[in-house]
């Protein structure tokens, strides 16, 4: 695995050839955490990304985004829908993003030291721990901004059962 920036990273997931692609809109209430886990783990295992402890490292960083997609992101009032996807973007033996859209175009911020006594704050700081990178931004369509991407980023193994790929 190599160390790749977060500009790498993106480049090399927007390739179309090799790049294995996967989504889910989720509702966005308090079962989005535990839907998109089972999402991320079922999609990681069929790719047969089975390194020690990478699928766990994957799922903790999605479950820290989609809770702030859902705790932090809602446009609308409890009671309408709305919905945050995961998508998943996969190279093997090169990278792995996961990407959390939302409707909200705030930006979120890494908390540099959040207080012994905060009571959130610390999910930015996970995924910095668990992920190789991660970035943010927003989503613009014809009428303006329109939500915010957030990704984080893995080096990742090559799947189970396969062979390294020659240069």
């Amino acid at each position: 695995m190599t160390s790749l920036t977060n500009r790498q990273f993106l480049a090399v997931l927007a390739l179309r050839d090799g790049t294995e692609r996967a989504a889910v809109q989720i509702e966005s209430e308090a079962g989005a955490v535990r839907d998109a886990r089972r999402f991320v783990r079922e999609q990681l295992e069929g790719w047969g990304l089975e390194a020690d402890g990478f699928i766990d490292r994957v799922v903790l960083a999605t479950s820290e985004l989609v809770t702030n997609a859902v705790v932090h992101a809602r446009t609308r009032p409890m009671g309408e829908s709305e919905h945050v996807e995961v998508a998943l973007a996969f190279r093997p033996g090169i990278a792995l993003g996961v990407l959390v859209t939302d409707n909200s175009g705030k930006v979120p911020l890494l908390t540099i030291r959040p207080s012994v006594n905060a009571t959130s704050g610390r999910g930015l700081n996970l995924v910095s721990a668990m992920a190789d990178g991660w970035t943010a931004a927003r989503r613009a369509n014809r009428e303006g901004i329109s939500g915010k991407g957030v990704w984080a980023f893995f080096g990742c193994p090559e799947p189970a059962g396969q062979l390294p790929h020659s240069a």
